[in-house]
């Protein structure tokens, strides 16, 4: 039968039983063997392809949306920042990547409208001073003028000229705080003792200018009135403020007031005025902005701009209150030196 079955021997040998066993080779045995090898072989060779297979699959259908998303934002460049990426209506992962994905673009398409709106018009204010200096010296220049003329309009090219540079350095300054404090010398500084330099620089600039000083209820520690940061930038950022309550007052008068609590040092800046209407409140922080009725006063409209961005530089905040027809309050908030950053 092609089989070889064992063969058993039996001795008996003085009282004993010897008995001695011999297997012969199994070939139907061998045979199923190799044919079961086979199978899991093949078994383990289609369970690898199949797997994969589904893993390509799959992998390639959980990874498509990601794929469509970097197309879309290929596509969005700073000429269509107003392009967005559709989410679906599914929340999952996706939606939430596309969602963060579409604040970030409205956060990039904000500053770069801010920045457009900046170039614009301070290439207006810049070249405004420039032009006038030119038409003047054109017309001055065509014939023979006498010298009370000649000194007429070196006079107004100079006021030109000094307008030119006060904007220039107010730029350099905007454009100074636009980054980090990493550039900039901090020191500890008293916050009463840079309010004290406010009534006498207002009055040199513009002597109808008046500032009022109330440092009422201040705590006995004198820490909690220290801040850290670059005392002339904070000192330019209050300025502002407070040359603004008093270009704008009826009586050209503003009202400072200091307190300090719970790590924080609060300066409310108050004043008389007209007042500003609530459609403003949220753009008067924005470089170049003026009311209408408000452009005929002196100014270039980057004050409170650069006000606020000194402020944020010391991690601080600036806060709006206005009644039209009463006045307004401008409340900074600045860390005192237990919170130093």
């Amino acid at each position: 039968t092609g089989r070889q079955d064992a063969i058993a021997f039996h001795f008996t040998e003085k009282g004993s039983d010897i008995v001695i066993l011999s297997a012969a080779h199994d070939e139907l045995g061998n045979q199923n063997l190799k044919q079961l090898l086979v199978v899991l072989i093949v078994a383990c060779a289609g369970g690898v392809i199949v797997a994969i297979g589904s893993g390509y699959f799959f992998s390639r259908q959980l990874l498509s949306p990601l794929s469509r998303i970097a197309d879309q934002v290929n596509e969005i460049s700073a000429q269509n920042l107003a392009s967005r990426i559709p989410t679906g209506n599914t929340r999952d992962e996706w939606h939430y990547l596309t969602d963060t994905l579409n604040r970030l673009l409205n956060r990039l398409q904000e500053s770069f409208d801010t920045q457009r709106r900046f170039i614009s018009n301070a290439s207006h204010e810049l070249s405004t001073p420039l032009t006038s200096v030119s038409s003047q010296l054109q017309v001055y220049l065509q014939k023979e003028r006498t010298p009370a003329e000649y000194r007429q309009v070196l006079e107004s090219v100079y006021q030109d000229v000094q307008h030119l540079s006060q904007l220039t350095r107010t730029l350099l300054e905007f454009a100074k705080t636009s980054g980090d404090t990493g550039g900039l010398e901090l020191n500890t500084l008293r916050i009463d003792e840079l309010l004290l330099r406010l009534p006498s620089e207002l009055q040199k600039n513009n002597p109808a200018h008046s500032v009022s000083l109330s440092f009422n209820d201040l705590p006995e520690d004198e820490q909690a009135l220290f801040v850290f940061g670059n005392e002339e930038l904070l000192f330019t950022a209050i300025r502002n403020i407070v040359e603004n309550a008093c270009k704008y007052s009826t009586d050209s008068r503003a009202e400072v007031a200091l307190s300090a609590q719970e790590g924080r040092i609060e300066i409310i800046v108050s004043d008389n005025g007209k007042g500003i209407s609530e459609a403003h409140l949220n753009t008067i922080f924005e470089p170049f902005f003026r009311e209408a009725d408000l452009r005929s006063t002196e100014g270039f409209g980057l004050g409170l701009a650069l006000a606020q961005k000194i402020i944020k530089l010391h991690k601080g905040s600036i806060e709006v209150k206005s009644v039209v027809g009463t006045g307004s309050a401008f409340i900074i908030t600045l860390p005192s030196t237990g919170r130093k950053f």
